[in-house]
């Protein structure tokens, strides 16, 4: 965790120490590295002004 997220954690009120906020930035590392292709997925004009469904 780097100085940034430590803050973050703080900020919110968590204990960035703590093993459960540690293994919870972990899971979202891994799931935004699962996904990560998808940034790449569509272009502007793919899209053509439509809003990709969520």
């Amino acid at each position: 965790m780097d100085h940034h997220e430590r803050t973050a954690v703080r900020n919110e009120g968590h204990d960035p120490n703590h093993p459960a906020v540690v293994a919870a930035l972990d899971q979202v590392k891994r799931t935004l590295n699962l996904h990560r292709h998808l940034a790449w997925t569509f272009t502007a004009a793919d899209l053509d002004g439509h809003a990709v469904p969520r």
